[in-house]
Order: C-alpha cells, then sequence, then structure tokens
C-alpha cells in the first residue's frame, strides 16, 4: 500500500516565540544610593535643569578636643573650621542595538523587545560596575582606576589611609609605604575572611580619623549600623565561620528592603554579597588571589547626575533599520578630603596626629583571600 509523506525540505519549522536572557544580579548597591548625606552613596542632581560641571561635596571635621577655661580670653583662641570638600563630574554613558526590518521579519523571537530588555540589563549592571570600580580608586585625589594605577600612586593612597585599610586579618599586615607587599602578607587560611574580619573592619572604621560615619543611627536603641560588600568565597567564609545559631538570626525587623537572599548582619554590619566582585589574581602570599571587602558608612561615593538612564529610538534608511539605544550622563568618585588645606592634621586615637587630605570619606577597604571551592 501507497503512503503519502511529506516531501523533504517543504516541512514548516516551528520555532519557539519565547527567549530566556542571561542571569544577573540586581544592583546591591541601589537600595544604598540617595539624595542625603547620611547615604553610603550621595546623588546629586543639580545639573539636570543646568548646564555645566563639577558638583561640589563638602565635609567639616570636628573641633579639636579641650575648652578654653576660667578667665582665659577666648578671644585670640578661636579654632579653625576644617573645611574639605570633593568633586564628581558627569559625562556621557550609552550602548545601543540596531536591527533591520527583514531580521525583524524573520526572526522567530521579538527582537524589539529582546533588544529592550537586555539594554535595561546593562544599565542596571553599569551601575552597580561603576560603584564597584570607583569603591577600589587609588592616587592622592582617589581618581585613578586601580587596575590602572602605578606603584607610586597605589602606595600614595596606601600610606594617606593607613587607618582605614585592612590585609588579612591582622592590622599587622599593614607594611609602611608598600601596598604590594602588604597584600602578600595575606595568606590562606589564615587571611580568609570570617565574622571577625567584619567586626574588625566596623572597629578601624570607628576608630578613623577623621571619623567615619554609620550609615544609619537608631537613636531609640542607641545602635549604629555599617554596611559591607564581599564577595561570594567571601560570603562562604563568612557564614561558615558562624554558629547555626548565628547563621539563623533574623534580619526582617529591619527595613527588609535593604536585604537581598543569602544577606547576613553581624555585629552591626549588614553583609552583602556581589556576584561581580573583582579578583586580585597571584598578589597574596605564595600567589594566592586575593579579593576586595568594601565597608562603608555615610558618603562613600558621590553620585553626579545630570540625566539618569532614558531609552532613545532612531529610524533609518526609510524606515527600516531601527535602532534602540540607552543613553545616561553621569559620573561617580570616591569621596574623600582631596580639596582643603594641605598642612591640616588630626588626632589619631593613639595620640600621634595624622593627615587628613587624601583620606577617603567613607569606606574602609579590606583584602582577603580569595580561595576557590
Amino acid at each position: 500500500m501507497a503512503e503519502t509523506r511529506v516531501t523533504p525540505g517543504l516541512s514548516p519549522e516551528i520555532w519557539d516565540d519565547k527567549f530566556s536572557v542571561e542571569f544577573y544580579q540586581n544592583n546591591p548597591f541601589a537600595a544604598y544610593a540617595g539624595t542625603g548625606t547620611d547615604n553610603p552613596i550621595v546623588m546629586k542632581e543639580d545639573f539636570a535643569s543646568e548646564r555645566g560641571n563639577g558638583i561640589s561635596f563638602e565635609f567639616i571635621t570636628n573641633l579639636k578636643k579641650g575648652s578654653i577655661r576660667g578667665r582665659q580670653p577666648l578671644r585670640g583662641h578661636e579654632d579653625k573650621l576644617g573645611e574639605f570638600g570633593d568633586k564628581a563630574y558627569w559625562d556621557m554613558r550609552k550602548k545601543g542595538i540596531s536591527m533591520h526590518e527583514l531580521d525583524k521579519d524573520l526572526a522567530a523571537i521579538d527582537l524589539r523587545a529582546a533588544s529592550k530588555a537586555n539594554l535595561k540589563t546593562w544599565a542596571d549592571e553599569d551601575v552597580k560596575y561603576e560603584v564597584i570600580e570607583r569603591l577600589q580608586d587609588v592616587g592622592q585625589g582617589l581618581n585613578v582606576t586601580y587596575s590602572d594605577a602605578t606603584t607610586a600612586e597605589k602606595n600614595t593612597w596606601h600610606t594617606n589611609n593607613k587607618d582605614r585599610v585592612l590585609y588579612g586579618n591582622a592590622v599587622a599586615n599593614y607594611v609602611t609605604n608598600n601596598h604590594a607587599s602588604s597584600l602578600a602578607n595575606i595568606a590562606s587560611p589564615g587571611g580568609r575572611a570570617t565574622k571577625d574580619t567584619i567586626s574588625l573592619m566596623k572597629r578601624i572604621a570607628l576608630r578613623a580619623r577623621p571619623r567615619i560615619t554609620p550609615v544609619s543611627i537608631s537613636e531609640s536603641e542607641n545602635r549604629r549600623f555599617f554596611v559591607a560588600f564581599v564577595d561570594t568565597f567571601a560570603m562562604r567564609d563568612i557564614v561558615a565561620s558562624m554558629s547555626d545559631a548565628e547563621r539563623t538570626v533574623s534580619v526582617q525587623r529591619r527595613n527588609e528592603g535593604l536585604f537581598l537572599g543569602g544577606d547576613r548582619e553581624w555585629d552591626g554590619v549588614i553583609i552583602h554579597e556581589v556576584d561581580d566582585m573583582p579578583v586580585l589574581t597571584g598578589v597574596g602570599a605564595s600567589g594566592i588571589n586575593v579579593a576586595p571587602i568594601f565597608l562603608l558608612g555615610q558618603e562613600a561615593l558621590g553620585w553626579a547626575i545630570k540625566s539618569r538612564y532614558k531609552s532613545r529610538e532612531q529610524k533609518d534608511d526609510y524606515d527600516q533599520v531601527e535602532g534602540l539605544g540607552m543613553i545616561g550622563k553621569w559620573g561617580m568618585k570616591k569621596l574623600g578630603y582631596t580639596i582643603g588645606d594641605s598642612g591640616a592634621t588630626v588626632d589619631a586615637l593613639d595620640g600621634t596626629q595624622t593627615n587628613v587630605l587624601g583620606k577617603q570619606r567613607g569606606v574602609v577597604n579590606g583584602f582577603v583571600a580569595s580561595i576557590g571551592d
């Protein structure tokens, strides 16, 4: 019996018009950005309706301790106000996708919808990557990208911020005037992150001069909070160092909008895991990898915004070619005491004098051993 069969090449091909996208972590820094100076990332949109560039951030240091007493005249014994500042500048940041009408008609999926979703993801990640990059900046002005910095620029930052850095789990790992040698003192397993690392970084922040101000202060409970951002391996090591009871401590009594899956709170520090933290390859003892930890207080970064990311469309060649773009005008800066009296000093807790100019305002930079599974 003869059977009628489909002729090869004439059978229709059916494609699913749905598509998936590569996973990405929502910006974990977004909850800590705002216009108030009590935020770790301070946003200023002064230029949203004006022309120009260079948004200023000003800081006033505390007056020195001690008072004038008795009949000693106050006139002629006044203190000088410690006024310092920094500036952030904006630039255009953009990404675009172009597609031909023919390809849109032939594609199994909606290329326009896929392009829009992809551009939105890119914009969100662009902010996240910029935060990570700027928190690593070094140099006298805290404006040199770490990967491009010279040895001298790293050492200058290292020296100016002696009271705001931690290498491994011991303050003694710090080598005077030598950033690379300090990194080389980080060993494994002793240099891995633990809950004690977080506590030590918090103490460093509280003892730093000028002070690093906590992110928020609950006056009714008299409690202070910082926030720390760590890589995946550091979070693994921190959690492993906790007891079962410590791992299950509830964080729901605080603003749940600040917490993401897997976050922890320890010793007044909210710990966030960040998927895309950089790795400093082979810089530790015996060539081990090292990863940064950022413990933030108020005004760690300045965000100068002319305009936030917005999508734009363009049509060309008699509307045959359609372009989708995402364009923003903004810039970020690690804030520090970079403008002010170059001779100004402040009393450290050990009684010595420490410089003010060149210090970062609201971040403690930690470096820990980053050992894979």
